[in-house]
């Protein structure tokens, strides 16, 4: 744990910020006296997607008209020069 001061901070915070990227908890000091601890965020665990439960693979397309070559292609030569 590293201790600065409210002028460190106002005139190093650069420094501070690497201190806390490398993982350090720093404590600032006013006259003396500790006002606010600055601490590394904590990395959030990755959530899991579960696709199978996506409303877009629940869909039912057993109904849908599927588009032919020609039609695919004519769809994405008119789109081509919007974007």
């Amino acid at each position: 744990m590293k201790t600065a001061t409210v002028r460190d901070l106002r005139n190093r915070y650069t420094s501070l910020l690497s201190w806390i990227g490398a993982g350090e908890e720093i404590i600032i000091t006013q006259r003396g006296k500790a006002i606010a601890r600055l601490i590394p965020e904590q990395d959030q665990p990755a959530q899991k997607v579960k696709w199978s439960e996506s409303p877009a693979v629940k869909r039912d397309r057993s109904k849908s008209r599927v588009l032919s070559a020609k039609e695919s292609s004519d769809i994405i030569h008119e789109a081509s020069g919007k974007w």
